[in-house]
């Protein structure tokens, strides 16, 4: 079965920066459709470094749009940590662009072209749990009724809140992700963010190849 991801291509035009996402299938490039979504640029922070400026090149590259099948992750989301998360596919990550940094985002998510929830958003290896291999886990801020494996999950990777690390404790973990989930609603409540909910993405039908 394959997989889809749908990553931005930013263009500038009279001082927008115009987002067309192209649809991307096991990491090869198909140009056969692309839609677009306007967004103004915020100017860059000065930069006091390498780092400074990496991380700042990275964030003007979003919003980054993705899709793929919700596929069965390390199962201690819910049971552990009591905020269950859908995980896309290891050809998903491999497919997001490498200068997307490892760390804790926010956007919006939907699951079969439904309703579209916020979301909070997991890139990386998990430091404390020390994965193997890199991941993207979507906590949706709305309790589904339902087994989600097999569907389609849509994210929209809105904004940057902090890079992962390790914890000493469980309870350490668990305290900083609702802080991270607090921080999100409140952020996708701004004007510039909730516009995104609305993206035409979230409702296109996209092909599997």
């Amino acid at each position: 079965m394959g997989l889809t991801v749908v990553l931005i291509i930013p263009l500038s035009m009279g001082g927008l920066t115009v987002f067309c996402f192209r649809q991307l299938a096991t990491n090869v490039i198909r140009s056969t459709r692309r839609n677009c979504i306007s967004s103004i640029h915020k100017p860059a922070a000065k930069c006091n470094n390498k780092t400074d400026k990496k991380h700042n090149k990275m964030l003007h590259q979003l919003p980054i749009y993705a899709s793929g099948e919700i596929v069965r992750g390390f199962g201690r989301g819910s049971k552990e940590l009591g905020i269950p998360t859908a995980n896309l596919s290891l050809d998903v990550v491999k497919s997001l662009p490498e200068s997307l940094h490892t760390g804790v985002y926010y956007g919006w998510s939907n699951v079969n072209n439904g309703e579209v929830y916020k979301m909070v958003l997991s890139v990386g290896w998990n430091p404390f749990y020390n994965n193997k291999e890199k991941s993207v886990e979507t906590h949706m801020l709305h309790k589904f009724d339902c087994d989600l494996y097999g569907q389609t999950l849509k994210i929209c990777i809105v904004g940057y809140l902090r890079p992962e690390k390790n914890f000493d404790s469980l309870d350490d973990l668990i305290k900083v992700i609702k802080s991270d989930i607090e921080q999100a609603k409140t952020l996708l409540d701004q004007p510039e963010n909730r516009k995104l909910r609305e993206a035409p993405f979230f409702s296109a039908n996209i092909s599997k190849c």
